[in-house]
């Protein structure tokens, strides 16, 4: 049983009810109204029958279960339940407080009627949240409240959860590596018609995609195999994010931080579903941190990009040096405000005929204070420059602001036979050139 202490605390009435009993036991004896002392006396009988009768009502009930820490995505609802058991049969009115953040919709409220002793009940609320974020739910309050509303009891059972709101995932179109050129694209996407001699087997794992099973070894040993086409160790997709705080613009989820978010989320669910194994690379660390099963490393990437912050002004580059000692198969990068300079450094730490992706977001454009912003054309420059070292060097690049949706710049991103840049619900005329027409 929960041992934790309780607290009383008298209402405004219960005061009320206690100052004046106080009162009367004292000023009648001195104005010889001896017969007003019983009112003074039944005041502050009433008063301590609360404390006791709430007091006692509190510890009648314990919290024996509640819903474990989960995932969920933003703005989609969850149910939080609690298990609750009676010890005894409360002499007031109990109701269960479960504390949640603003953000989730407040403090949970939850009426429960008189239990026997040992009977359950099992009670659920639920939360939403549109904004990403690691959220703490309970400690769980009983409180216990006398029928004249003199004394307030409360007593904190079980503990806290934490509760991560994943960003949210697009559904987004398919996306073939051979499709955009490069060595390893081409050799990543023939390795499904490859000999089973020309891929490496390994024993198969929890979110292996079951079509690579090789059936002749798995007969062969007993075990599931599975045909592995990755580097031992290494990701097969660089999901490259760029988090300095002084490269987005806007507030809270309308941020263009959010947008990046959720961007990389899409990204990466995607090329999981497609059997690929991503990492994410922010601020020079790749998350999951060690090496997990494919479904459970997709899980702690959401889980940390539901926990992310933003970085310091040097993010970019950190990453960018621990890009150069990987290698992969593929590499997409969602940047904020960049120019030449801040690119630049990714050519060459890009691993030598992988295919890149390159969504460039124009922050300025999530700016909400527009008298700070500089003429449209000033504040692009930068952004075009980078786009045509981007261009220049092979990369498929795609440029994103507010008004873009994440599926719409990943399907001019990935589109079948697509060559160079699109900018997204762009308010002006392109008036850069594309990488074709820059040349090799």
């Amino acid at each position: 049983m929960n041992t934790r202490p309780v607290r009383v605390r008298p209402t405004a009435r219960g005061w009320s009810f206690a100052v004046a009993g106080l009162a009367v036991l004292v000023g009648a004896p001195l104005l010889g109204q001896r017969d007003i002392l019983r009112i003074g006396v039944l005041l502050l009988a009433l008063v301590a029958v609360a404390v006791w009768s709430t007091v006692r009502s509190v510890r009648t009930l314990d919290l024996v279960s509640r819903s474990k820490g989960e995932l969920v995505e933003a703005g989609v609802a969850s149910t939080v339940r609690l298990g609750v058991v009676g010890r005894s049969r409360p002499g007031v009115r109990l109701v269960v407080e479960d504390q949640s953040p603003l953000a989730l919709g407040g403090t949970a409220r939850l009426g429960v009627p008189r239990l026997r002793e040992g009977e359950t009940l099992d009670l659920q609320y639920t939360v939403r949240s549109e904004v990403r974020g690691s959220y703490q739910l309970g400690p769980a309050t009983v409180v216990a409240a006398d029928v004249f509303g003199l004394v307030r009891a409360s007593r904190g059972v079980g503990d806290s959860v934490t509760l991560d709101v994943l960003p949210r995932v697009h559904q987004l179109g398919d996306l073939t590596l051979g499709e955009l050129g490069g060595a390893r694209g081409a050799s990543a996407s023939a390795s499904a018609a490859a000999a089973p001699d020309d891929v490496s087997i390994r024993e198969y794992r929890v979110g292996d995609d079951l079509r690579r099973v090789h059936w002749r070894s798995t007969a062969r040993r007993g075990t599931v195999m599975v045909r592995s086409d990755e580097h031992p160790g290494r990701p097969d997709v660089v999901l490259l994010l760029d988090t300095r705080s002084t490269a987005h613009a806007g507030h809270g989820a309308a941020s263009s931080l959010e947008w990046a978010i959720s961007a990389a989320a899409s990204a990466a669910v995607h090329l999981h579903r497609r059997g690929h194994r991503v990492r994410l690379l922010h601020d020079g660390a790749y998350d999951p941190p060690r090496e997990l099963d494919e479904t459970s490393a997709v899980r702690g990437l959401l889980r940390s990009l539901a926990r992310l912050r933003p970085g310091g002004a040097d993010g970019l580059a950190r990453s960018v040096a621990s890009l150069g000692r990987a290698e992969s198969t593929l590499l997409v990068a969602v940047l904020g405000a960049v120019d030449e300079d801040d690119v630049a450094p990714l050519l060459s730490a890009r691993p030598l005929g992988v295919p890149a992706l390159a969504v460039l977001l124009r922050t300025r454009a999530w700016s909400s204070s527009p008298s700070s912003s500089p003429a449209p054309g000033e504040s692009e420059a930068g952004l075009e420059r980078a786009h045509l070292v981007l261009a220049r060097a092979g990369w498929r690049t795609s440029q994103a602001g507010p008004a873009d949706t994440v599926p719409d710049v990943w399907a001019h991103l990935t589109r079948v036979g697509a060559r160079g840049s699109y900018r997204a619900a762009s308010p002006t005329p392109r008036s850069t050139p594309s990488a074709e027409e820059v040349g090799p």
